[in-house]
């Protein structure tokens, strides 16, 4: 494996090379891709995450250094909740690893080494839709090693398939803002919320309505 000089874990997730999202698509010039989902098309996209296999969807907070387990991606209330969640294969869970927030009282995953798909959900709120993303990260580097480590090829092929699967699954919506073109991906019922709302999509993070209540 190669080894990096001078090169510390920020620098790395800066400069990622294979981030390859959904709906944060990084390209070479920079730009990027989201996706927006209306609350109401939660259920009908929870049923699309979970058709890639025998899928485990893990929360973002953990308690008493025990794994926890979410029965599915919807939002109920995120004042209890973190928007993101994680997307694994059953035959994965075992190798979950978690790190201790101790100032908090929970634990997170030590997410950046594991095989894990990444769900940052979209939010609907009175008059904008949150963009959301799905991604997952290929390779990562061994800070005690200074080296590049690549994940299993088993758990990139099933990532990158849920990731290109749905993107087709979304409705692709091109736009230029300034001298900047951008794309989006909507879930149905954004869609309608866009056009009925007139949505401005600004720089493809949020869906903001100019109709005023």
């Amino acid at each position: 494996m190669k080894a990096f000089q001078n090169y510390n874990e920020s620098d790395f997730k800066r400069n990622h090379l294979y981030r390859h999202p959904l709906i944060v698509i990084q390209n070479t010039n920079g730009t990027t891709s989201k996706f927006f989902l209306h609350q109401d098309d939660q259920v009908e996209f929870d049923k699309l995450l979970k058709s890639f296999g025998d899928i485990v969807i893990l929360p973002y907070f953990h308690y008493d250094n025990k794994v926890s387990i979410v029965k599915d991606t919807i939002i109920r209330d995120l004042r209890k909740e973190e928007n993101r969640v994680y997307l694994i294969r059953r035959q994965d869970f075992d190798k979950i690893k978690l790190k201790h927030i101790e100032n908090f009282g929970y634990w997170l995953l030590h997410d950046y080494t594991l095989p894990v798909v990444h769900f940052d959900r979209s939010v609907t709120r009175s008059h904008k839709i949150e963009g959301g993303r799905l991604y997952f990260e290929a390779d990562y580097v061994d800070m005690d090693e200074m080296s590049m480590i690549r994940k299993p090829d088993d758990f990139i092929r099933w990532a990158d398939h849920i990731i290109k699967t749905v993107r087709r699954k979304l409705k692709k919506v091109k736009y230029r803002l300034g001298i900047y073109n951008y794309t989006v991906y909507l879930g149905e019922h954004a869609d309608k919320w866009r056009q009925f709302h007139r949505a401005d999509m600004g720089g493809g993070t949020v869906l903001t309505s100019t109709i005023e209540n």
